[in-house]
């Protein structure tokens, strides 16, 4: 058993706003969830995929993401973290993932448990921090 750990409490209102706009979350794979968290944690990637993916149906359209873009070496692991969980057409190495930044390489760590069929016995959503 796992703990499905949110890095803010913005990660988890955007994670919920995305998953919310599918027509049937039942028929949608762990994968696009997983997919799903990742984008939904990071602001830079988001911006990249949003326009690829189908929200109402849970489809990422990933033939032309990394030809049609230019990327930081952050983002590019991200966005190749993602396309790589989603449908295995791109490849993420090890080194590439230990090079992250400590909450790029945390959300990392959580997309792939997600994407696994694992089962989760808590969720943590941080409490926005006070002013």
């Amino acid at each position: 058993m796992h703990n499905l750990e949110f890095l803010t409490p913005d990660h988890f209102e955007t994670f919920k706003r995305l998953a919310r706009q599918l027509n049937d979350p039942g028929k949608t794979s762990r994968q696009y969830f997983a997919a799903l968290y990742l984008i939904a944690g990071n602001q830079q990637v988001q911006d990249i995929l949003l326009p690829y993916i189908e929200l109402e149906k849970g489809i990422i359209r990933t033939g032309t993401i990394i030809d049609d873009n230019t990327f930081e070496k952050e983002a590019l692991t991200l966005v190749k973290l993602v396309i790589h969980l989603y449908n295995n057409r791109e490849w993420v190495l090890p080194t590439e993932l230990i090079s992250l930044s400590e909450p790029d390489y945390t959300l990392a760590m959580q997309a792939i448990t997600l994407c696994r069929d694992e089962q989760f016995e808590d969720i943590t959503i941080p409490k926005q921090k006070e002013a």
